[in-house]
């Protein structure tokens, strides 16, 4: 499937990925969760094994951790990272997350950063993380806002140029969506905390955040076209992205929803 291969490629190139912002925004989670010696927990997507490594800590020798991910590049540092650690407790399995199908009732909590909207079918996860959690149990995620990454822009840039692109962080992109799709997969206690990550960025460098065609999601017109009918989307991007610009600069939305849902 070109999707997944394009996901697996764009992540297996990010071997510079681990940072402390990168650390930080992701171990935030547990600023909004719980765990306790013993418990098991899965790490979907878990990359360069920042969760789960934390959550192994966590967890304790008489807990589990294991992290999923297609990316073997960065599995390979998530391994190192946890060799490091001398932590017994975690397994890492290359695996994609649609497919992996563990029984049911087998987790206490499941984590999943920066990764959900990325799901082609993300009901469908949701309903699956719903059956591999116990009773009592609880997932938490992070999502963007729609318009963050200037994503709307990008979509308008398509638009004018009479190209209809989907924007990945639509489906998760507001409270409502998020509390009406965890609501239909059957979860509740939902909490939703909001964090604004964005900054001001100079016109260049925020011009030069969207080449004109990249875009992560399984139904990319973009990946079609060619060399000129790119470069025009680029500079309808470009165009209003100028049109913004402040004496501050450019104003790059990042709002991150963190959420927790539980299963009761």
């Amino acid at each position: 499937m070109i999707y997944k291969q394009e996901v697996i490629d764009f992540y297996n190139a990010r071997t510079n990925y681990d940072n402390n912002v990168t650390r930080d925004r992701a171990i935030a989670l547990f600023d909004y969760t719980t765990l306790f010696s013993g418990q098991s927990v899965l790490d979907v997507a878990t990359g360069t094994g920042n969760i789960a490594i934390e959550a192994a800590k966590k967890v304790g020798t008489n807990g589990s951790v294991i992290g999923i991910d297609i990316a073997t590049e960065l599995l390979k540092i998530a391994q190192q990272k946890i060799q490091a650690e001398n932590l017994s407790n975690v397994q890492l399995i290359e695996v994609d997350a649609e497919a992996y199908q563990p029984e049911s009732n087998k987790f206490d909590a499941i984590y999943c950063s920066y990764a959900i909207m990325l799901f082609p079918n993300i009901p469908t996860i949701l309903r699956n993380w719903y059956r591999f959690l116990k009773s009592g149990g609880y997932i938490a995620f992070t999502c963007s806002s729609e318009d963050s990454y200037s994503a709307l822009l990008i979509v308008e840039a398509c638009a004018k140029n009479g190209i209809t692109l989907p924007n990945l962080h639509e489906p998760l992109g507001t409270p409502d969506r998020i509390q009406h799709l965890l609501t239909q997969a059957k979860f509740n206690l939902i909490e939703i905390h909001s964090r604004q990550m964005g900054t001001y960025l100079n016109l260049e460098k925020a011009q030069s955040r969207w080449n004109g065609q990249f875009w992560l999601h399984n139904d990319n017109p973009l990946r079609e076209l060619e060399p000129e009918k790119i470069r025009l989307v680029k500079v309808s991007y470009d165009d209003a992205i100028a049109a913004i610009e402040t004496e501050q600069g450019v104003w790059h939305e990042e709002l991150i929803y963190y959420v927790v849902a539980r299963k009761t």
